[in-house]
C-alpha cells in the first residue's frame, strides 16, 4: 500500500495530479492512475507507460442491426467519447467483446463505451457498442 485516500471515486484513470501519495516513486517518475476498483475501494498507481494498452474488453454488446457480425472482424474502434478511431480486430470470448488494438492507447477505464464501426467510403458504419469492463495492461503496482 502507498497511501490513503477518501474515496475511488474521486480518481479517474490516466490521472497524475492530487494522488496526494506523500513520497516520490523510487525511479523519481511521476506515477499515474492505473486502475480502480470502486467495489473494494482501491486504486491501482504505476508509471505511464503502464498506461498503454493493446486489448480491451467489454460487456452487453448491442449490435446495431440486431445481428451480431461474423467474428473475427477488421474494423475501427472508438474507446470514448470524442476520442480518434484506432484500427483493430474485433472478436468475441464467450458474451464478451474483444478488440485487440493495431496501436496502444492510453488511458481506458471500465465504464467507456466501446464502439466498433466498419470504414466505408459513403460514411463509416457502427456495427455495435459494449460497455468497457477492463483492459489489458502489465501488471498494476
Amino acid at each position: 500500500m502507498v497511501g490513503e485516500h477518501d474515496g475511488a471515486y474521486a480518481f479517474t484513470v490516466g490521472q497524475r495530479k492530487g494522488l496526494k501519495i506523500g513520497r516520490p516513486a523510487a525511479d523519481g517518475k511521476p506515477r499515474y492512475v492505473l486502475d480502480i476498483e470502486p467495489v473494494s475501494n482501491t486504486v491501482h498507481i504505476g508509471p505511464a507507460d503502464a498506461l498503454d494498452v493493446t486489448e480491451v474488453r467489454a460487456e452487453r454488446p448491442v449490435w446495431t442491426d440486431g445481428v451480431q457480425p461474423s467474428f473475427p472482424v477488421r474494423a475501427q474502434v472508438q474507446l470514448r467519447a470524442h476520442g480518434e478511431p484506432m484500427d483493430a480486430t474485433v472478436s468475441l470470448d464467450g458474451d464478451q467483446v474483444v478488440a485487440t488494438l493495431d496501436s496502444p492507447a492510453r488511458g481506458v477505464a471500465a465504464g467507456q463505451a466501446l464502439v466498433v464501426y466498419r470504414p466505408d467510403a459513403a460514411g463509416d458504419v457502427v456495427l455495435g457498442s459494449a460497455t468497457i469492463m477492463r483492459s489489458g495492461q502489465p501488471a498494476l503496482h
